[in-house]
């Protein structure tokens, strides 16, 4: 898809140069920038390697499903920034444009100059995130909106994607960019099998732990509220398991240790001291009363990544973990005193 026509008005307002006049040899130069989702994932390994047996295949059907359009190098958006290199870095010139695609061009007109360029994708449309403080550069974040009565977020409902790029603008000289866009959101899966389960009136499940906001211009994510995430329930044709699935930021990482380990694979990581992020699932008996199970992970959950954490429910209502590894807090009769109003 090739745009001529969106930030040409930046040779207007920079320069007051005529559009429409044939002799724009007193205007800046003609820059070409190409923009390109990046999406580096590990959706179809995981799916695969986790839920890869014949019982599995109608919630690893469901997840796909769910996840399509969430993981995908299809934008329908961009929200483009050109920001003034040096401090305080105010905001020079905003773009936005709908593009349906994986890639897209822009024809611009910029005046002499060091730009920071900020770009965002799939923003317009997402429930809960929005592009925030971005009349400077320093400033400019994804921010997750309020929670709801509850206290709880719902997921994410779309894959988000940014990029910065530092863009010397030189004098008599054509110039091309490439601007490759990447995914600032991930997922979770939580999958119950139900064989040899207890009866059970119900199952509710969130997560939490994760990042709240996103720096765009120096690619950090911020840790404040610790907002917990209202799982979905997928919907399954039929089976002997049922998924729970939430989408959000990225948890923490573990602690910097002295050794430093090269790979090629972004999603391998060591083990942290303590739970970085959790699973908290409410489990209602028929006698009314509520286990609650917590799981804590020790590894990072990363941008563009999935993890999939498979359980069972034991007769007391307590999920139990495949992973012997994942950290497990149970509470028997769980009473919803100094909690969130969980909804159950």
């Amino acid at each position: 898809m090739k745009h001529v026509f969106g930030l040409l008005i930046l040779l207007f307002a920079f320069t007051g140069c005529c559009l429409v006049d044939e002799d724009l040899s007193g205007c800046p130069d003609e820059y070409a920038i190409d923009y390109e989702m990046h999406l580096v994932t590990n959706v179809k390994t995981e799916i695969n390697t986790v839920l890869g047996l014949e019982a599995d295949v109608h919630v690893a059907k469901a997840l796909r499903e769910y996840l399509k359009d969430i993981f995908s190098d299809f934008a329908h958006d961009v929200d483009l920034s050109f920001y003034d290199y040096n401090e305080p870095r105010p905001v020079l010139e905003h773009f936005s444009d709908i593009i349906d695609a994986n890639q897209t061009s822009y024809t611009l007109h910029l005046p002499v100059h060091e730009y920071m360029h900020l770009a965002v994708a799939n923003i317009a449309d997402n429930h809960l995130v929005g592009l925030d403080s971005e009349q400077n550069c320093g400033t400019s974040r994804l921010l997750q909106g309020a929670p709801d009565a509850d206290g709880m977020i719902r997921s994410h409902n779309t894959g988000l994607f940014t990029a910065r790029l530092p863009m010397q603008i030189l004098e008599n000289t054509n110039q091309d960019f490439l601007v490759q866009l990447y995914m600032a959101n991930c997922a979770t899966a939580l999958v119950v099998d139900k064989t040899d389960a207890p009866e059970i009136n119900g199952l509710t499940a969130f997560t939490s732990g994760f990042a709240d906001s996103f720096n765009i211009a120096d690619s950090t994510f911020v840790f404040g509220s610790n907002t917990s995430v209202r799982a979905d329930k997928l919907q399954t044709e039929e089976g002997i398991e049922d998924c729970y699935v939430t989408v959000q930021f990225p948890s923490r990482e573990p602690p910097q240790t002295k050794v430093v380990i090269e790979t090629t694979d972004p999603f391998i990581a060591d083990n942290a001291d303590e739970a970085l992020w959790e699973w908290a699932i409410y489990v209602t008996l028929p006698d009314g009363s509520i286990t609650l199970t917590r799981l804590g992970l020790v590894k990072p959950l990363r941008a563009g990544q999935l993890k999939i954490i498979r359980v069972h429910i034991g007769g007391d209502g307590s999920i139990i973990p495949d992973d012997e590894s994942t950290a497990v807090s149970v509470e028997l009769n769980w009473q919803n005193a100094g909690e969130h109003n969980i909804v159950l």
